[in-house]
C-alpha cells in the first residue's frame, strides 16, 4: 500500500505535465503568424507527435536521472534534456507573437 500513493503521485504529476504541455501547444498554435490552414510540408511525424517532442525529451531525461537506473545512463539524459530544451526554446521564439507591419 506504499506503492499506490506514490504512484497516484507521479500518475497526477504527469497528467498535469501533459495538461500543461497542450496548454502550450494550443496557444502556441494560436500565436503563430503564417497561414494556419495554409498548405505545410507534413514530415513523417504526425502533428501531436510533433509538439509534444520537446515535452516527452525533458520528460524521459527527469525519469532517467529520477528512477533508479544505472550511472553510465546519465550522458544519454543530459542529451535528452539539453535536446528538448532547444526544441522547447527553439519553438518559442519561432512562434512568438509580433506586431504586424505598417506600410
Amino acid at each position: 500500500m506504499v506503492l499506490v500513493p506514490s504512484l497516484l503521485g507521479v500518475l497526477s504529476g504527469a497528467l498535469l505535465f501533459l495538461a500543461g504541455a497542450l496548454v502550450w501547444i494550443v496557444r502556441s498554435e494560436h500565436r503563430r503568424e503564417d497561414d494556419v490552414f495554409a498548405e505545410r510540408k507534413n514530415g513523417p511525424v504526425p502533428f501531436w507527435g510533433y509538439e509534444l517532442l520537446p515535452f516527452v525529451c525533458l520528460v524521459s531525461a527527469l525519469a532517467i536521472f529520477i528512477l533508479p537506473f544505472n550511472h553510465f545512463y546519465y550522458p544519454s539524459a543530459v542529451i535528452l534534456l539539453i535536446v528538448g530544451v532547444q526544441l522547447w526554446l527553439t519553438r518559442n521564439m519561432q512562434r512568438r507573437h509580433r506586431p504586424a507591419l505598417l506600410n
